[in-house]
């Protein structure tokens, strides 16, 4: 039995959770909140039998042989150097990775000295339409790629003032927390960024209620260029997309169980299906095969490193190389 323990009971432990349970030959032994309340919840609905008092009492439970980090992004850094710092050598961290890239800097020479494997949540690698995505791109099915255009909004962002998630010196906003995936996503399909410039609103303190949006530009080294905006707004259209030119065929993909294709005036289908249990499958794996994630600690790190690029090229309104 491979017993796990979750740091952090919120959206996304429980969502974890509950595809773990699915899983043979895999319990959830325990989880750490200081929410005592949410906690509590997590290990009556996850069937728990510890709740944790702090890290130290995790990391002291000999039964413990992976552990899942799912707090806010800017715990993760100080929660990682613990969990290595305590030998725990199998570990799933939740996107974003960190918060300052300094800190990813040091998480990847720790956990090489430490020996141990990180997974970090970009999930997109694991959804069926997105990895025949990339098949289509690798394998030249659509041709020499030229342009991607990419857009996410998710049009019911609820936080208030005060939240974590309206923080933006905390959460990064839109474009760390959010948008990260598709940078993954992005460098998955074509390599190491070489330019990145762009315009945000990074919660902008001015407005009445928190809304952020940024718009960029990345292009790689291989000549693809990509268009890229993200937003958390109150009201409107939400819409989550990726179109890849190239020049035999477009590829579009809406994160549903499709891929449409356009090419000399066709329109076909290419169905993939749809679902979310390969991740943990995979985390499951890499602890009892030692199977390489997609995922991985040093994926994670490019990911972030292209967001704080962005917000750098916002901040400074020019065009930033990496």
């Amino acid at each position: 039995m491979i017993n796990l323990a979750f740091v952090g009971a919120g959206r996304m432990a429980n969502a974890h959770a509950t595809i773990l349970q699915k899983i043979p030959d895999c319990s959830i032994r325990g989880v750490l909140d200081p929410n005592e309340k949410a906690a509590a919840k997590f290990a009556l609905e996850h069937k728990c039998i510890k709740t944790y008092a702090s890290l130290s009492e995790l990391t002291a439970d000999p039964e413990i042989k992976g552990v899942l980090v799912c707090n806010y992004s800017d715990q993760h850094y100080q929660t990682l150097v613990k969990l290595l710092s305590a030998g725990i050598k199998y570990i799933f961290c939740e996107k974003a990775l960190v918060r300052k890239l300094d800190d990813g800097k040091d998480l990847l020479q720790r956990a090489e000295a430490a020996g141990a494997q990180i997974m970090v949540g970009h999930v997109h690698r694991y959804l069926p339409g997105c990895f025949r995505l990339r098949e289509l791109i690798i394998k030249g099915e659509l041709g020499t790629i030229r342009m991607a255009k990419v857009a996410y909004c998710h049009s019911g962002y609820n936080r208030k003032w005060g939240d974590f998630f309206s923080d933006f010196e905390r959460s990064g906003g839109v474009t760390l927390d959010m948008m990260s995936h598709l940078f993954d996503q992005l460098n998955w399909y074509f390599g190491e960024p070489e330019s990145v410039s762009g315009r945000s609103l990074m919660l902008d303190r001015s407005q009445p209620l928190p809304s952020d949006y940024v718009s960029g530009t990345l292009t790689y080294k291989n000549g693809v260029i990509c268009n890229i905006d993200g937003s958390w707004q109150r009201y409107g259209v939400p819409y989550d997309r990726i179109e890849v030119y190239g020049d035999k065929a477009c590829a579009v993909f809406d994160f549903g169980d499709k891929i449409h294709l356009y090419g000399n005036g066709i329109h076909s289908e290419l169905m993939t299906g749809f679902n979310h249990t390969g991740q943990m499958e995979a985390f499951i794996a890499m602890i009892t095969k030692g199977t390489r994630p997609r995922n991985t600690l040093q994926d994670g790190f490019n990911a972030v490193r292209v967001a704080l690029k962005l917000i750098e090229a916002a901040e400074k309104k020019q065009t930033i190389y990496f």
